[in-house]
């Protein structure tokens, strides 16, 4: 594939180690790394690769699709493309044992968090002994001993640069303290790039993560830079980065028909997000664009599971009747997976005797509060989990549950669970069981993250083989569990295709034909009247994330009365446009 340069990307292809390029989204960042691995690879020896880090699994999986796009095949053999995560798992399960003698143990996020809730101490002080007594590491952990190993045992260090002589860091503002000292070690001994853009850096929460990290970078290795800001790969015909832009450095709003704010009234939320979804495919269609990929993004989880409950259901809109949106969410794990083995352990009724399947769903589901507990700590969810215990052990001797939801669940198995072979269907079917009682709301929300509308979704896939060689889905509990632990180290496999729901941090790396941005009543919310300027600052970077998704179109949904999205004197509040109802035939996907 031939690649077009501009001088400044031709002068980072050209330059020696170390490499510093800075670019906003579609600069080219990617794509010039990849010719840069290139032009590495005649150099190379057998076994050797080139190291690809990023940041998070989204930006390895655009990696990969741009690797199918510039380089031949034989050629991406010898690129290994990585998150942080896994490549420092991977260095600490190899070598882990000179740490601590013991062979290093992986604690996943589910078992970490019901260990957190049960020890009710000082964690970060357990997890560290945990590690130094016990050589079992919190994912938190990983980037941090395999630092120590790299820089303490030049064995291992030499290895290291001798498998990757040549290293490429992507996403490089968003490392944390301990990333950062495992890449120091790292380029003592191999040629580094590193990509950033300093204006996505919206992770400011985490106080690992240094907004001077940039500046760390160049104290340290004093790389060559060279800065591609000024280039538009991604939407290059239309207003959508002039606009994101005027956003982030609070200037007035330049008029454009590809970035649109609609407004809706309180009472009229859900009908005017279900025909926005319905607008962007119709006008991308109309576009000319066969089989549009649409994502709707909000600020936080809670919000996103209340989107895909609106474009579950039918609305209606300006007299007409908009049909459900088929869609998928990618959630974050957090409690999801605690729920997803509630639902999971209900799915294994069929397979067990009624006290012991009510016993373990009752567990699990106490498992689920306790996670939340540690989480947020809530006499709530304490004592809702120890509720749930104690069902747990009336059922095992078969005694009905005297808690009113518990005993809503009983009465669910008695009246004989229909499952028909079809995970996703059977999911729901199993999922919907748990709107028994208000006290399982929110672990019924958290449960709709996890969807399974495709054949290639993991977890489906693993449940249709159960089903497929025993006819039920016994130990769908382990199955679902290792879906979801795999799932914390891979890439996103799936292109993005329809309509998918996310939070804004987590579409970061991803790109799409059409976005729209969903902002909250009273959750979600961009500004808030007593924000800091440092916090009005880093919502505006988060809203240039979300605007720089789309290759084509951006639709920003806001309530009546929230604060204009620019501040300057004389500034416009928005471009506003009203959404055409004769556009909204289609029913979508």
């Amino acid at each position: 594939m031939e690649v077009q340069l501009s001088e400044t990307a031709q002068g980072a292809l050209e330059h020696d180690f170390p490499v510093l390029v800075l670019g906003g989204p579609g600069s080219g960042k990617t794509t010039l790394s990849l010719l840069k691995a290139q032009a590495m690879l005649p150099a190379l020896y057998p076994g050797q690769e080139i190291l690809f880090l990023s940041f998070s699994r989204a930006a390895v999986r655009q990696v990969e699709i741009r690797c199918r796009d510039i380089l031949l095949s034989e050629e991406r053999r010898h690129i290994a493309v990585r998150t942080y995560h896994a490549f420092a798992m991977d260095v600490l399960r190899t070598h882990g044992r000179l740490l601590t003698g013991s062979v290093p143990r992986i604690v996943y996020p589910g078992e970490e968090k019901l260990a957190k809730a049960a020890f009710g101490g000082d964690w970060d002080s357990e997890a560290a002994r945990l590690a130094r007594d016990e050589g079992r590491y919190v994912f938190s952990q990983f980037a941090a001993a395999a630092a120590r190993l790299v820089a303490g045992s030049e064995s291992i260090a030499s290895l290291l640069a001798n498998k990757y002589p040549v290293i490429i860091l992507d996403e490089f503002q968003d490392t944390d303290n301990a990333q950062w000292e495992l890449v120091k070690a790292l380029a003592d001994n191999s040629k580094t790039m590193f990509m950033a853009d300093p204006d996505q850096r919206i992770f400011d929460y985490d106080p690992r993560v240094d907004p001077e990290r940039l500046n760390h970078l160049r104290t340290h290795l004093e790389p060559a830079e060279f800065d591609l800001r000024g280039e538009n790969h991604r939407s290059p015909d239309v207003g959508i980065l002039p606009y994101a832009n005027a956003v982030l450095r609070n200037r007035p709003l330049p008029d454009t028909n590809d970035v649109i704010t609609c407004l809706y009234r309180q009472d009229a939320f859900e009908s005017t997000v279900h025909a926005a979804v319905v607008w962007m495919f119709d006008s991308l269609c109309e576009a000319g664009i066969a089989h549009p990929s649409v994502v709707v993004l909000a600020r936080t989880n809670e919000l996103v599971g209340r989107l895909s409950t609106v474009l579950g259901q039918e609305h209606r809109f300006k007299g007409q009747i908009i049909s459900p949106v088929e869609h998928d969410v990618l959630w974050d794990a957090d409690l999801t997976e605690a729920a997803a083995l509630v639902v999971a352990s209900i799915l294994e009724w069929q397979s067990q005797p009624k006290e012991a399947a009510l016993g373990l769903t009752f567990d699990y589901i106490a498992d689920y509060f306790e996670a939340k507990n540690a989480a947020s700590r809530s006499n709530s969810s304490r004592e809702t989990s120890k509720r749930y215990r104690t069902a747990a052990g009336r059922a095992r001797r078969g005694e009905v549950p005297k808690l009113k939801s518990a005993k809503a669940l009983n009465d669910s198995y008695d009246s004989g669970l229909v499952l028909q072979g079809d995970p996703a269907k059977d999911w729901v079917h199993a999922r919907d069981l748990l709107g028994v009682g208000n006290d399982l709301s929110d672990l019924l929300a958290k449960a709709k993250f996890v969807r399974l509308f495709r054949a290639t979704d993991e977890i489906g896939s693993r449940l249709a083989s159960a089903w497929d060689l025993h006819g039920n889905y016994g130990r769908a509990t382990d199955l679902v569990r290792r879906a979801l632990e795999a799932s914390m180290l891979q890439s996103d496999q799936r292109d993005p295709r329809g309509c998918v729901l996310m939070t804004i941090h987590k579409a970061k790396g991803k790109e799409f034909d059409g976005v729209l941005l969903i902002e909250g009543q009273y959750r979600g919310v961009y500004f808030r009247d007593k924000d800091t300027e440092a916090q009005r600052a880093a919502a505006r970077r988060l809203l240039y994330v979300g605007i720089t998704r789309a290759r084509h179109r951006v639709v920003i949904v806001r309530p009546q009365g929230a604060s204009a999205l620019v501040t300057p004197v004389g500034a416009p509040m928005s471009t506003r446009r009203d959404i055409p109802s004769q556009q909204l035939a289609s029913s979508h996907r």
